[in-house]
């Protein structure tokens, strides 16, 4: 019987589909994206105003192996142990600012 090995790619998109589960919940739109090429992101959009994305990773970090979720230039968001946290962040950073 073969063996399926894990892949890091495979452990991101995990990851991914937590945070992508959490901000569905809270009625944001988010697209993932795992092609063979490349590694898997989401692309998070304010159901608002579309235009108001970013893309997120998820990464293993060196220092201690824990893995988080990244802007897509490079930024640490939040330890994937916490996709409520990243979640809220994501929206903070996205939102439509009513006051401007």
């Amino acid at each position: 019987m073969p063996t399926l090995a894990t892949t890091e790619a495979d452990v991101a998109l995990d990851h991914l589909e937590r945070l992508t589960e959490e901000l569905r919940s809270r009625g944001w739109t988010v697209e993932m994206a795992a092609p063979p090429d490349r590694w898997p992101s989401a692309l998070v959009a304010n159901p608002e105003m579309r235009m108001f994305n970013e893309n997120v990773i998820a990464v293993q970090e060196r220092s201690d192996g824990s893995w988080s979720y990244f802007y897509g230039w490079g930024e640490r968001i939040a330890p994937c142990t916490d996709p409520s946290a990243a979640a809220s962040m994501l929206i903070r950073v996205l939102a439509v600012r009513r006051d401007a």
